[in-house]
């Protein structure tokens, strides 16, 4: 009676987490507004006002091609030299890396094209925690590219950077 019992409860269990899990794959894995409400509040914030010199941001998705890290980068063209903090931020995944290199911009098949020159500086940011990276941009250089790679392959990981002046604080 009493194997007939932990049986029984085992398989209501078991029927219990198939049905969990059916359930959940018939959704979508992200919202069409995903981390949207995020962005904007992160940009009030760390934005910088009428002082700012841009910024980029977006969500880090797998490429059916990727193996390894997940990247992604944004290249900010505009006229920008001198000295310049770069606040950064993340969220859904533990740590996102910063890559930032100042490059020139060339023409190329009716378009142009970027040819990354020097590491101005790099480092980790910390999801939940602003980071904070000093550059100084070359006057010779046409903008900068931010490179960010994560080893989270979820798919959830979201990213924000802005370039402010150097010292600036929220």
């Amino acid at each position: 009676m009493l194997k007939t019992r932990r049986r029984l409860l085992s398989a209501i269990a078991a029927t219990g987490v198939m049905l969990t899990l059916t359930g959940c794959s018939g959704h979508d894995a992200f919202p069409k507004d995903y981390g949207h409400a995020w962005f904007d509040r992160m940009s009030s914030l760390l934005g910088g006002g009428e002082s700012a010199a841009g910024g980029a941001g977006g969500q880090l998705l797998v490429d059916d091609d990727e193996r390894g890290a997940v990247t992604g980068s944004a290249a900010l063209e505009y006229d920008l030299s001198g000295p310049y903090d770069v606040l950064a931020v993340c969220r859904s995944t533990a740590i996102v890396h910063l890559t930032i290199r100042d490059f020139t911009a060339r023409k190329e098949h009716g378009g142009e094209s970027t040819n990354p020159r020097s590491v101005l500086d790099e480092g980790d940011i910390v999801c939940g925690a602003t980071t904070r990276l000093s550059i100084t941009v070359p006057a010779d250089a046409d903008g900068i590219v931010l490179d960010v790679s994560t080893a989270d392959r979820s798919g959830r990981a979201l990213w924000d950077a802005f370039v402010v002046p150097r010292g600036w604080t929220p």
